[in-house]
């Protein structure tokens, strides 16, 4: 047999440590076993369908620049491509920490929403401009499903759900 000896701990801190306690961590739940109020759960539930509405707008403006989009416009659909695929991981990544009231990533997943309903009106523009329909549908339902998602966000119940760091509001004061 061998013996196993265990290195003596040190009662110094450790240096370099930045990393937040898991209590405080960014990513932590705000309110520990606490079942979320039936809005949080739905405004997770329409992030997450929202995505792939998106992620249509970005498959579409990468299959009009696979087909040979007018040179007018390339710039454009590159731009549209790259902001539905950002809006799409925002929106699906960000549900999650909503639905555990984490302050900082709902202040981001607003973000994300705003940037998801910039990005419909955009590959609606887009589509009035290249007459295509279905990036106008991707667009239309884009742009509904976000101005949900933004107005979800902005609720009063998801906002009392999230803001666990006590935070004065205008309201309030």
């Amino acid at each position: 047999m061998q013996d196993t000896v265990s290195s003596p701990t040190s009662a110094v801190p450790r240096p370099f440590s930045v990393v937040p306690p898991p209590a405080r961590s960014l990513l932590a739940s705000g309110r520990l076993g606490a079942q979320p109020p039936q809005d949080v759960r739905q405004t997770c539930v329409l992030m997450f369908v929202a995505a792939p509405v998106l992620a249509l707008a970005a498959v579409r403006s990468g299959l009009l620049l696979h087909e040979g989009a007018p040179s007018v416009v390339v710039v454009e659909l590159w731009s549209l491509l790259v902001a539905a695929s950002l809006a799409a991981v925002a929106t699906a990544g960000l549900a999650l920490p909503v639905r555990r009231a984490a302050y900082a990533l709902w202040r981001s997943a607003q973000a994300g929403a705003l940037l998801a309903l910039g990005m419909s009106v955009g590959a609606l523009y887009m589509s009035a401009q290249i007459a295509d329909t279905l990036l106008l549908g991707a667009g239309a339902a884009g742009a509904l499903l976000s101005i949900a998602v933004n107005i979800a966000l902005w609720s009063t119940s998801v906002i009392s759900w999230c803001d666990v760091g006590g935070t004065v509001r205008h309201d309030e004061a």
